[in-house]
């Protein structure tokens, strides 16, 4: 990194820390940075002209804007999507509200589609390991559903919602949803209160959002300005789930110590 870029990530740290406008004094004592505070000051500014900072008032100190801290949350836990942690999720209760972050896990079982069935009456039959579906029958969707024999129902629903098969995605949803409801658990949920108003409040609620969003750092679409949702895959290691692997949605304001929470929650 770049000294202006290594005094933007020093800001967004302080900031997260403190919740107070950062100023070149306090920003060169904390960090130890061998610039004068007048050429810290200039960075400022220009970080500022960039749209990265922002001076609420003439004499106070810089904050980072909202578009600054989604961009440092996309780098600082894009390794999430590339890795599969262990988390033991009898810490969650605790970790969730000590960094004010809520949080969902549901199972990753298998359900893979088995046969297609035409009926007479113009349907077909969907039969999964686990349940059925029943749609209307259509030479496009039955050539479409084809190469998804043996396939999981969660990549066929998310291929179904990128294509715009939307009356297929909603059944297989409502499928997901059965299970989900049986086994995804919950916690931090006092720390939503600030998103009860979302349109997306209950599919982030229920965990449901997962069923339709690939694995990724969220910070726009369906996550409300000034929040971020992170979702990937992890292993519960928690004695009583026996190693299951799950799906994970963390959900919290760009303000919240995620690197805190993650640390903690591996540890």
């Amino acid at each position: 990194m770049n000294k202006k870029q290594d005094l933007l990530v020093g800001i967004i740290q302080e900031y997260i820390k403190c919740k107070e406008p950062i100023g070149s004094v306090f920003l060169k004592e904390k960090r130890s940075i061998c610039l004068s505070s007048a050429t810290i000051r200039n960075y400022f500014k220009v970080l500022e002209s960039e749209g990265a900072l922002f001076q609420p008032h003439a004499s106070s100190g810089r904050i980072p804007t909202t578009s600054a801290l989604s961009t440092y949350w996309r780098g600082v836990l894009n390794y999430l999507l590339d890795s599969i942690l262990c988390v033991n999720s009898t810490k969650l209760d605790s970790i969730c509200r000590d960094y004010r972050i809520f949080c969902v896990i549901a199972p990753k079982e298998s359900n893979e589609l088995q046969e297609i069935i035409a009926t007479k009456e113009n349907f077909l039959i969907l039969k999964f390991s686990r349940g059925e579906v029943v749609i209307k029958k259509s030479e496009a969707i039955l050539r479409f559903l084809q190469p998804f024999i043996n396939m999981d129902i969660a990549d066929i629903t998310r291929v179904s919602v990128e294509v715009g098969a939307s009356d297929l995605a909603l059944k297989l949803i409502a499928l997901e949803q059965v299970d989900m409801a049986k086994n995804t658990a919950k916690y931090g949920v006092s720390n939503l209160k600030e998103i009860l108003e979302s349109s997306y409040f209950e599919q982030i609620f229920s965990g449901k959002i997962m069923l339709k969003k690939a694995n990724g750092i969220y910070t726009s679409e369906f996550v409300p300005s000034g929040f971020v949702c992170v979702i990937h895959d992890v292993v519960n290691v928690d004695s009583k789930e026996k190693n299951k692997c799950a799906r994970m949605l963390v959900f919290g304001s760009l303000l919240c110590d995620f690197e805190g929470f993650y640390t903690d929650l591996v540890a």
